[in-house]
């Protein structure tokens, strides 16, 4: 509200005042009292929004709470293991003071990037949040903002499943068709959901490694010492842009050396289903996409939803009759503003284009489909020294992905 406006705004109380006390009852001044009360709540307003550095008012309560959090990780860093004995964690008040004034320092550090300009407490707090010389950890809410694509509906990585760990992997256990349901007690034997001699033969194990995945954001010295504008938002942007793009890749065609192993990979053990043989040859119908749907278990189809690039869409969307009326309306919203069969359809760029061979639609419940393991730990290295007049900003994340679950989705193949 700008000032001319609340000057308006006293200007028409005290009128309101002097207007009603003049009707009211001299022995009565409570609506007196009242709108004196609100005009000097409205000057107080007045003069808060006049003070020089309002703008920049913090929220001590959230940057106390981002400190315990960044705490909690750095303790389950140096115990990673639970073995259920040990009480439950909680920082003090002297940790969170420390972590505080190590979040303040790396606000320094995103401004000059040079540790040497620190004082000894700043430095000495740092040293208890880093790993190796100078790759500290960052606050929760910083890792939140570069991996913003883990936890946004619109990215594809989003839609996945989504675990987090202290380890470098994650290990578990699969059971096969056997383990899978109940019995009934002593129907084959005395261990009744696994009717073979070996209890092995029974479950499979899978292992999720958290792969180092690394961005380098160079900014020059002109930037950081004529620019009067927030740095930190600049970096953290190009940083979760990197890392969002990165992702996005190998979730939908990674390999699995390195990088997470994507859906799209012959690997990934995700059943293909070719479309109708009266589809015409290189394309595909709206009947195919939804008997893809219905290849799927029932249990699965209601959190299903369905992947495709932007031209894909656009053929499924143009589709007509014999005489040229469209097929489709106005679509109901999804998730990405678009529905097909009662599910959503969002947009992959990742998706294949429609040709012969190819795999441009897939459908699933892609939260039990993938699993994306994140190690809790985000860090950043910061460097002014290798890039000459640049400072180097080296963020780091360990991400690892794969399917757990392949049975939950299908992909349509092109004839």
């Amino acid at each position: 509200m700008g000032m001319e406006n609340l000057s308006d705004l006293i200007a028409e109380i005290r009128q309101a005042r002097d207007d009603l006390g003049g009707m009211l009852d001299t022995r009565d001044n409570r609506f007196t009292k009242r709108f004196e009360a609100i005009e000097s709540s409205i000057n107080n307003l007045y003069l808060k929004t006049s003070r020089p550095g309002r703008e920049r008012v913090s929220d001590d309560a959230d940057e106390r709470k981002d400190a315990h959090d960044l705490c909690i990780i750095k303790h389950d860093l140096q115990q990673p293991k639970n073995d259920g004995t040990q009480p439950g964690y909680e920082p003090s008040s002297q940790e969170i003071d420390d972590a505080l004034t190590a979040r303040k320092a790396m606000n320094s550090l995103l401004r000059h990037g040079n540790l040497d300009r620190l004082d000894n407490l700043e430095k000495k707090s740092l040293t208890s949040f880093s790993f190796g010389s100078n790759q500290y950890i960052l606050p929760p809410q910083w890792s939140s903002r570069i991996l913003t694509c883990l936890t946004d509906m619109t990215d594809v990585s989003g839609l996945m499943g989504q675990e987090q760990c202290s380890g470098g992997s994650l290990k578990f256990f699969i059971d096969n068709a056997r383990m899978a349901d109940a019995a009934w007690a002593c129907e084959a034997s005395c261990f009744p959901n696994n009717p073979q001699p070996d209890l092995a033969e029974g479950l499979g194990e899978l292992e999720i490694k958290c792969e180092s995945l690394r961005h380098v954001i160079c900014a020059g010295s002109d930037l950081l010492q004529d620019a009067s504008f927030d740095i930190e938002s600049w970096i953290f942007r190009k940083a979760a842009t990197g890392f969002r793009n990165t992702i996005n890749k190998a979730v939908m065609i990674g390999d699995g050396l390195g990088k997470p192993l994507g859906i799209l990979n012959p690997q990934s053990g995700i059943p293909i289903c070719d479309v109708s043989p009266n589809t015409t040859l290189g394309q595909f119908s709206w009947q195919d996409c939804v008997a893809l749907k219905m290849e799927i278990p029932m249990e699965w189809q209601a959190n299903g939803s369905f992947l495709m690039n932007a031209r894909s869409f656009g053929l499924l969307i143009s589709m007509s009759d014999a005489i040229g009326r469209p097929l489709f309306g106005q679509l109901p919203s999804g998730i990405a503003g678009f529905m097909l069969a009662g599910s959503p359809i969002n947009i992959v760029t990742w998706m294949p284009d429609v040709g012969a061979g190819s795999t441009p639609i897939a459908f699933g419940d892609w939260k039990r489909t993938y699993a994306i393991v994140n190690r809790k730990a985000t860090t950043m290295l910061t460097d002014p020294f290798s890039a000459g007049f640049c400072t180097l900003y080296k963020f780091e994340a360990r991400i690892g992905g794969n399917t757990t679950c392949p049975n939950a989705a299908r992909l349509m193949r092109i004839m």
